[in-house]
């Protein structure tokens, strides 16, 4: 099956018209994991035990963000080599929001704010629309997760999941409704035991690493990063500094590569690596990613501090 003649030609370079198959680039990756991954590499504690830090430990006195921050990052795909004839791509955009302070079972709370949707030629060449909202709370001291809700919209695929933590029973429960059916089918609803007392979300994980860790060349750090009832142990590799130009300008930045040492960084694979500023702020500027089906990349378009 083929698209039509003029649309699909109109992507490729002069004298490749007529080579347009349909291709399913995997949109979901593109733009949502891609983006949920572009935070994991900044999700850092150290190596060695001596000198760790207790993760329930009090927050600093200042911070290198504020509630209100926003930061918008244009993501883009860049085909296979075996997929020459096709040009890069737009895939979307992903907003994460420090959107505000919150309360939660009495007390004091973050609500932490991401977006993913998709844009451009990649959907229509995919055939598959992304409008993702996630919502997290999180103890603004400690920045471990309370709960998350996530409403998923990918193409025919909407769900809608609720977590909540227990921590003094180190368990959370989890309950994920089917919304693309009327009425909503119950998928999963249970209770999951042994979860750690203090577990972060990409997300919280991401401030809580701006807020009290430093990115030296050569060091490595570990994390481990709880999404929905899973837990990635994440290791982050300091590899070397550089300068990068975004759409929202140019940044001295430390480039870290990630190893998963639990499983894979996202469910098709794939080596990843980020870009964050050496100033106070370790602003997440760019990141990249090679997939089973080519590579995304993704660039800091818009920031409010």
């Amino acid at each position: 099956m083929r698209f039509s003649r003029p649309w699909c030609d109109g992507l490729l370079a002069p004298g490749l018209e007529g080579r347009c198959e349909k291709i399913h680039p995997p949109v979901k990756v593109l733009v949502r994991n891609l983006a949920l991954l572009a935070v994991t590499a900044a999700l850092a504690q150290p190596e060695n035990r001596s000198t760790a830090r207790s993760i329930d430990r009090p927050a600093p006195e200042t911070n290198p963000f504020s509630v209100g921050e926003r930061l918008l990052y244009h993501i883009e795909w860049n085909p296979p080599w075996y997929l020459f004839f096709l040009p890069a791509m737009e895939a979307g955009e992903a907003e994460l929001r420090l959107a505000g302070e919150t309360a939660y079972e009495g007390s004091k709370a973050w609500k932490i704010v991401f977006e993913a949707r998709s844009s451009g030629a990649l959907v229509k060449l995919a055939g598959v629309k992304i409008e993702d909202h996630f919502e997290f709370i999180t103890d603004p001291h400690t920045l471990c997760t309370y709960a998350v809700s996530k409403k998923v919209r990918e193409g025919k695929r909407k769900r809608d999941i609720d977590i909540v933590y227990y921590r003094a029973s180190n368990r959370l429960h989890i309950r994920e409704l089917d919304v693309a059916v009327s009425p909503a089918k119950v998928k999963r609803d249970e209770f999951i035991k042994e979860i750690p007392g203090c577990v972060r979300d990409l997300f919280s994980a991401l401030y809580n690493a701006r807020r009290n860790e430093e990115f030296n060349l050569g060091s490595r750090h570990r994390t481990l990063v709880g999404d929905n009832e899973k837990l990635k142990e994440i290791e982050v590799r300091v590899e070397k500094s550089e300068i990068v130009e975004t759409p929202a300008g140019k940044y001295e930045t430390r480039r870290l590569d990630t190893v998963a040492l639990l499983g894979g960084l996202f469910k098709d694979g794939g080596q990843f690596k980020i870009w964050v500023t050496s100033d106070p702020r370790r602003l997440p500027v760019q990141f990249e990613a090679k997939v089973n089906l080519g590579k995304v990349s993704g660039k800091l378009k818009a920031f409010e501090p």
